[in-house]
């Protein structure tokens, strides 16, 4: 997938312990096409949960688009 638009519909869900999921899907497919997992209203700055959700979020999202996924830095 590519040429998506920077604006998609999207829908954020608290599943508790101050963490949040979001879902953003393709504006004409409405196939899910991307995943955010966050601590609400921290940055990605803020720890290393807070940076394995980030990744996680990227690894699955690329996943999703089928794109390959590049191995981690050690």
């Amino acid at each position: 997938m590519s040429n998506l638009p920077n604006r998609r519909p999207c829908v954020t869900t608290d599943v508790g312990e101050g963490l949040a999921v979001t879902v953003s899907f393709h504006p004409e497919t409405a196939a899910p096409i991307e995943i955010f997992l966050s601590g609400r209203g921290k940055k990605a700055s803020d720890g290393p949960m807070t940076d394995a959700l980030y990744n996680l979020g990227v690894e699955a999202s690329k996943i999703m688009q089928n794109k390959e996924s590049q191995p981690a830095a050690e």
